[in-house]
């Protein structure tokens, strides 16, 4: 079995604030309510968070976020389609916020993806030459 020794240097800590992000997987699905949506892969440094678009009237602002974070173009009173290959691969500002579930190991709630951001939103990411000792 491969195995690697990671040093506390290298560990990266993922805090919450605004964030680049890959789509590192894109498919179709339906929520238990019958409504289409994405359900996405999406990795923020060494995190890889699930994420779901889901597609009715009501969320509308929030699927117009996502798309315009991945680069596509809305255009109110538009039908807006969204595809799998869309997403695949793109470059997304997101910001990542503490939820609702608690990690049972450190007491600390996970993180999740609260918002999609527009392109050229500042990211709050600290390299690691940036990181504070």
């Amino acid at each position: 079995m491969p195995s690697v020794k990671i040093d506390k240097s290298e560990q990266v800590s993922i805090k919450p604030g605004v964030h680049s992000a890959i789509i590192d997987d894109a498919a179709e699905a339906v929520s238990n309510a019958g409504n289409e949506m994405l359900k996405l892969k999406v990795k923020v440094g060494s995190l890889t968070f699930n994420s779901w678009v889901v597609f009715t009237t009501k969320n509308s602002r929030n699927v117009a976020e996502f798309a315009t974070s991945i680069g596509k173009k809305v255009v109110e009173g538009k039908t807006l389609t969204i595809e799998t290959e869309d997403c695949i691969g793109k470059t997304a500002t997101v910001e990542l916020g503490e939820g609702e579930r608690i990690n049972e190991k450190t007491g600390k709630p996970y993180l999740e993806i609260k918002r999609w951001l527009p392109p050229g939103t500042e990211s709050t990411d600290v390299t690691g030459d940036e990181i504070p000792f």
